[in-house]
């Protein structure tokens, strides 16, 4: 069983206090004293302990722990659109092991009723983080505020820059750990103004379906050609 602690608060021999969402995964999973668990913060610590019960307070006591390497940058600006069906690709990236995700304002996101806005960002963080008790990745998506189209396109981006068009050239069949970061249209897609924006800031357009994807669908073809990339370039 695996469990989430605050970061940056479990070491070896060290005893950690479990909040309210895990004690509640815990009590439904039976769980007992002694019991063995694997413990993770979403920061690259894993770690494995035992659980300990002390009169109502359940805690873990770290036995060995080690904190890992974070993985190649793959940054997803994704249009925010509709907010159940963000919820969805966020937890779906984060079993990818999509790094980073930003919601993007853009003209044709302004007027969908159901958008994403900031008050959902909280969730959305949540959600990464319990992802990780299902995959069992050592680092949690990070979930950034929204922010406008233009000013995301005007950050200092190292490494490749797509962005997801139909129009574009496949996807690289093999890819090194260079940083990614690729955009996603909303539904409709970008507008000619905003494709050309994007563009002259060094974005490459890329196909990842041959037909008209949904924005959740493109994010998650994008991130599934790096990963699958990456994993030619890693073996040859």
């Amino acid at each position: 069983m695996r469990l989430l602690i605050r970061r940056g608060s479990g070491e070896a021999g060290k005893r950690v206090s479990l909040e309210d969402d895990e004690i509640h995964h815990i009590k439904v999973r039976r769980a007992r004293d002694g019991d063995r668990v694997e413990v993770r913060d979403g920061a690259g610590l894993v770690a494995a302990g035992i659980l300990v019960k002390a009169d109502r307070e359940w805690m873990v006591e770290i036995t060995a722990a080690e904190v890992r390497e974070p993985p190649p940058a793959l940054i997803l600006g994704v249009a925010s659109g509709d907010r159940d069906r963000f919820s969805w690709m966020v937890e779906k990236a984060a079993e990818m092991g999509v790094t980073q995700v930003v919601p993007l304002e853009t003209e044709r996101t302004a007027s969908v009723a159901t958008r994403l806005k900031d008050t959902h960002i909280p969730r959305l963080r949540r959600s990464a983080m319990e992802t990780l008790k299902q995959c069992g990745a050592s680092w949690a998506t990070a979930v950034e505020e929204p922010v406008p189209l233009s000013t995301f396109v005007k950050e200092p981006v190292s490494g490749n820059r797509w962005l997801a068009h139909q129009s574009g050239a496949p996807a690289p069949p093999s890819l090194d750990h260079t940083p990614i970061t690729v955009i996603v249209g909303p539904e409709g897609g970008l507008t000619e103004r905003e494709v050309k924006s994007v563009t002259s800031a060094g974005y490459q357009p890329i196909s990842v379906g041959t037909h008209t994807l949904r924005f959740e669908t493109a994010a998650l073809a994008s991130a599934a050609a790096v990963t699958q990339a990456r994993l030619r370039g890693r073996h040859g």
